[in-house]
């Protein structure tokens, strides 16, 4: 494994990136909470409240990881960037974590669609023997 500065160094950038990583999880928990049907209005306001404090805890956060990164030299991550993720499937900080998982054959688009497609054949396997056994249930009802 490589490292890219002093142990010390590199441990406080790792934290800062953690630290951030999980305010910004947090946050899109929240944004999928709000959005679900049968969320009132009351419930909606107040994670609105608890949405205005996870964006200061983020920036706060986001300053924090900046100031250990421009010490490594590595890039920092803009506000613009982070706080426009909408969903899990958006979520890149993790790019920039101890390993790179770039290099995964997980992290690869093709192997992430290739696995839904798999899936989905999987499902449609179940429901074509699930409608089987209904269609002969209705077979004898009908007889």
């Amino acid at each position: 494994m490589e490292r890219s500065g002093p142990l010390p160094l590199n441990g406080a950038y790792q934290k800062a990136l953690s630290k951030l990583e999980g305010l910004v999880v947090a946050r899109l928990f929240e944004l999928h909470k709000m959005g679900l049907s049968g969320t009132g209005y009351k419930l909606c306001v107040h994670i609105n409240r608890a949405l205005k404090t996870w964006c200061n805890a983020i920036q706060a956060a986001l300053r924090k990881c900046n100031e250990a990164a421009k010490v490594l030299n590595h890039p920092q991550l803009d506000w613009k960037d982070v706080s426009t993720y909408d969903s899990l499937a958006e979520f890149e900080l993790l790019q920039e974590c101890r390993i790179d998982i770039r290099q995964q054959p997980w992290a690869d688009t093709r192997n992430q669609q290739a696995l839904l497609h798999h899936l989905k054949l999987e499902c449609a396997e179940e429901e074509r023997k699930r409608l089987n056994v209904e269609i002969s249930c209705l077979v004898d009802w009908m007889t």
